[in-house]
């Protein structure tokens, strides 16, 4: 009977694990499989909003016969040396980009109207309309809703291009990836200092009494306040308080880092604190006895042996910074930038998702490209600190 009920047990607890283990790798999975696509270089280095290119070219013109590159995915015009590839804007709509210039190509020299120190197509670049003259004059207009192969025979056709206009593609989340990077040094430099200050007092220096307790049943409840909570109150309080020294009037990178300073606060104190309980009380008392103060003892002997908690509520804090939105769209606004500056809005990486899906067509493919690189990051941190804190062992005082 005993067991039948272990074997039972067994399988009920085998069953729930599985579960869950498959809850998670479906959830990875389609992560993975929507996002990979769009996961690239220039997603992570580019703008998100496009910028518009009015270019010009002189019409005396010497044509020459270029050698094709040969890709499969590619469109050729051997005329003006340039390849067309059929491909997706950061909204998933169909375009048309230049996929490769050769080195003697006339397009690499035309002249953006109205602006300096810039010449030519670059590959990348969106074709958004043309307008080209063939050998008799007729007038050919080419837009971005053609496709690259129609493209590609009306550029061949084409003697004189009247009118270019390209674009970059955008969609990148260059400003978002700059913004939490901020985010993450500012809410640090803030809650990092507070939080373990506050940590050596209940532990170092607060008396046990009813006084003590009620603090520490205090940063316990606040660890379960709801963020958008938290977020009300960076907005009625921190933006006003920003506002006076930046004349800013919306929210900012700052008063966001202040908001979650606020929310980290209680994790960071109660992490720290356990990590300073666990070091053997005979540390101190022999640091004492060979005549130094407690707070060289404090500083020289005990935070040196509880760098192992330091460090894993940094590594909390980093992850709490780079999943948090809900605040922050309180506290910094929703307004994807290219341009980051801590006394401006902007977006971190979990807000810019929000974004992305909150509109009427939901962009799926890059909100789970950001997932990934979330998950990427986070998974990099926590290897990073496993490591670290083995390695600082080694350094620790030998009872």
């Amino acid at each position: 009977m005993r067991a039948r009920k272990e074997a039972f047990l067994y399988l009920i607890t085998m069953f729930f694990s599985l579960i869950g283990l498959i809850v998670l790798l479906t959830l990875v999975g389609f992560i993975v499989k929507n996002g990979l696509r769009s996961l690239s270089w220039d997603f992570l280095t580019s703008n998100y909003y496009e910028e518009v290119y009015n270019l010009h070219l002189e019409d005396d013109i010497i044509f020459d016969e270029y050698i094709n590159p040969m890709n499969e995915m590619d469109y050729f015009t051997s005329r003006w040396g340039v390849s067309f590839r059929d491909d997706l804007d950061y909204n998933q709509n169909p375009i048309v980009i230049v996929s490769y210039i050769d080195q003697n190509s006339p397009l690499r020299n035309m002249e953006v109207i109205n602006q300096n120190n810039y010449q030519g197509l670059f590959v990348g670049m969106a074709i958004d309309r043309v307008l080209l003259e063939d050998e008799g004059g007729n007038l050919i207009i080419i837009q971005s809703k053609n496709k690259a192969e129609i493209m590609a025979s009306s550029f061949q056709k084409g003697m004189i291009i009247t009118d270019l206009v390209a674009s970059s593609r955008g969609g990148g989340i260059r400003g978002s990836l700059y913004s939490t990077i901020i985010l993450i040094l500012l809410t640090l430099i803030i809650a990092l200092p507070l939080g373990i200050g506050g940590a050596i007092y209940l532990n170092e220096y607060a008396r046990p009494n009813r006084i003590t307790r009620i603090i520490r049943s205090f940063i316990e409840a606040t660890t379960g306040i709801p963020s958008i909570i938290f977020g009300m109150v960076g907005s009625a309080v921190f933006i006003p308080v920003v506002s006076t020294i930046t004349h800013v009037q919306t929210g900012t990178l700052l008063s966001g880092a202040f908001t979650l300073a606020m929310i980290l606060l209680p994790i960071i104190i109660r992490t720290v604190e356990e990590s300073l309980s666990t070091i053997k009380q005979s540390y101190r008392e022999a640091s004492l006895a060979l005549g130094a103060s407690r707070t060289q003892t404090i500083f020289r002997v005990v935070l040196p042996n509880a760098i192992g908690g330091i460090l894993t509520a940094t590594i909390l804090s980093i992850g709490r910074i780079i999943g948090e939105s809900a605040a922050l769209i309180y506290a910094v606004g929703t307004v994807i930038k290219d341009r980051v500056s801590i006394f401006d809005r902007s977006t971190s990486l979990a807000v810019h998702i929000w974004t992305l899906m909150s509109g009427e067509n939901p962009n799926f493919e890059s909100a789970c490209a950001i997932s990934i690189i979330i998950l990427i990051l986070v998974l990099l941190l926590s290897i990073m600190v496993k490591g670290l804190t083995k390695r600082l062992r080694r350094m620790e005082v030998v009872s």
